[in-house]
């Protein structure tokens, strides 16, 4: 691993090569660069993941997983930036269900009654209940505050998230990847008002690619994620976006498409080598690979997903946000070049006014998706989670999803892995395949595979496809269709207590009471198997 140098210029760059990202003017002192590079890490601890927040939302996806568990017997992963840790404090909580392909309607159908009938029914606060008829599916709600999208067998973000988090480990030195990530995106979201595909702007899954392109050019010139931030910033604001196409190596001239060739006048931390193992192990056989470079579709933002070659992550950016974009990206760049130009502490307060929307909101003790107080932002103490995912949760989850819709399991084991590994893969994969009960969606029980423990984890924000088998393909034991759902007055639920409206617990176990009409399983107290309420 290089070793990173402690002064970055202070310029604007004008040509669209990758030598931009160097520019050449008098660089900041050592001393003054190393503590805006602290108070920079100051602001982030105000808005990055912490204790409290990920308590909060651990509590709402636990509530939300079993909730589809015990009503419908249906799997909810977790993916994007909640898993990744990278959210910001108004960040959503993006959530995937495994569903045979078909029947994501049906399914999205029963979820939105099931929350519905859900407000006011538990201590969750469930609130504001759309379901998103596109082609698409997508079920929103919030809860505590807290945002949340629904959405049906996306499992390109589960692959997306296996591959962020590499990325990080790969690049190591206190998460600088997810740290940058954070900042770059406090600034787009509170500062500039420029994150959101929805609104013609920038994807958050783009915008980890943008951040993962300069990491990977300066990587031995970046004393920290505020360097990151203004070479961001300096780089993309010139960036020659009519002719050239952004990838995690390098640039590409639009005019070569459909060969992808990048120019080659810069040295790269991750190289070509890297990136290609990535793409086996979480997108799929080279070949497959090879044939979805052969149509890229031009846009006026052209980012290349690493991951899946015929897709434009940039593709959401309008025209009209395109030039918003760029002169955002400048007018940042020249707002913090000014910053870093002020001696000693005053750089200090200059920065917190340069984050002033991200401290107003999330640095006077109080945050959007935590209902207690927090620290506040300037009393030298702080709230932080550590940033390190589960990477072999998130992979395990990735190959289950890829085993439940039909794929070959040994077509995903990358070359060199622990083959102990595989063994609880093996494992994991049996035990579901044998315990699993798809519920019958009205009511009844029919043999299909769905797990009897639910433990998942996910990605981010959605992705298109990369070409997927038909559910139908799979073996004879799992059905091809599905009848109805229930609706949510179909749904068995526990006991309530008639003054709390709670779950009445059971003294001995601590668990929820089950309704003696619903012939719900209860444990043999001898032999902890299950037994059917006569």
């Amino acid at each position: 691993m290089a070793d990173h140098q402690e002064k970055v210029p202070v310029s604007s760059s004008q040509a669209p090569s990758s030598s931009s990202l160097t520019p050449t003017t008098t660089p900041i002192a050592e001393e003054l660069w190393l503590f805006a590079e602290e108070r920079a890490q100051e602001i982030l601890f105000a808005i990055q993941p912490m204790y409290l927040s990920e308590r909060s939302r651990n509590e709402i996806i636990n509530h939300l997983q079993t909730l589809m568990w015990e009503r419908l017997g249906i799997e909810v992963f977790l993916f994007g930036s909640v898993p990744l840790k990278t959210y910001l404090p108004d960040g959503d909580i993006d959530l995937t269900v495994l569903t045979p392909y078909g029947m994501e309607e049906n399914c999205a159908k029963a979820l939105r009654n099931i929350l519905e009938a859900e407000r006011g029914e538990s201590d969750f606060q469930v609130t504001d209940v759309q379901y998103i008829h596109a082609q698409v599916k997508v079920i929103k709600c919030t809860i505590r505050n807290v945002a949340l999208d629904i959405s049906f067998n996306q499992m390109a973000g589960l692959s997306a998230l296996c591959f962020l988090e590499k990325v990080d480990r790969a690049f190591g030195r206190d998460h600088l990847f997810k740290r940058s990530i954070i900042l770059i995106k406090a600034w787009c979201f509170y500062e500039s008002r420029i994150l959101g595909a929805n609104s013609g702007l920038i994807s958050t899954y783009a915008l980890a690619i943008l951040v993962l392109n300069i990491v990977n050019m300066s990587y031995s010139s970046v004393s920290g994620p505020l360097a990151v931030l203004y070479k961001f910033m300096d780089f993309y604001g010139s960036f020659d976006w009519e002719n050239y196409c952004i990838t995690v190596t390098g640039l590409v001239p639009i005019s070569s498409f459909p060969d992808i060739t990048e120019t080659r006048n810069h040295e790269v931390f991750l190289d070509e080598k890297f990136f290609r193992k990535c793409i086996e192990s979480y997108s799929g056989p080279a070949n497959v690979v090879e044939a979805n470079r052969k149509y890229f579709p031009v846009k006026h933002y052209n980012i290349l997903d690493p991951l899946k070659h015929s897709n434009n992550l940039g593709r959401s950016v309008s025209e009209g946000n395109a030039i918003r974009l760029r002169h955002c990206f400048r007018r940042g760049a020249q707002k913090l070049r000014d910053v870093l130009t002020f001696p000693g502490e005053t750089v200090g307060w200059k920065l917190e006014n340069f984050f002033g929307n991200s401290l107003d909101r999330n640095g006077k003790g109080q945050r959007q998706d935590v209902e207690e107080p927090v620290i506040p932002f300037g009393t030298g103490k702080a709230d932080y989670s550590n940033l390190r995912g589960d990477f072999d949760g998130y992979f395990l989850c990735f190959i289950y999803g890829k085993w439940f819709h039909g794929e070959s399991l040994h077509n995903w084991i990358p070359q060199g892995l622990d083959i102990s590994s595989w063994e609880t893969v093996r494992w994991f994969m049996t035990r579901r395949r044998n315990v699993f009960n798809w519920r019958n969606l009205d009511g009844g029980s029919t043999s299909t595979s769905m797990p009897n423990k639910r433990k998942s984890k996910g990605t981010g924000t959605y992705i298109p496809e990369m070409g997927q088998q038909s559910y139908t393909g799979r073996s004879s034991s799992k059905p091809s269709t599905v009848k109805s759902l229930p609706s949510a007055s179909q749904t068995h639920r526990c006991k309530k207590d008639p003054q709390t409206h709670r779950c009445k617990k059971d003294p001995q176990t601590h668990r929820c009471k089950k309704n003696p009409q619903t012939h719900q399983c209860k444990k043999n107290p001898q032999t902890q198997e299950c037994k059917k309420n006569p």
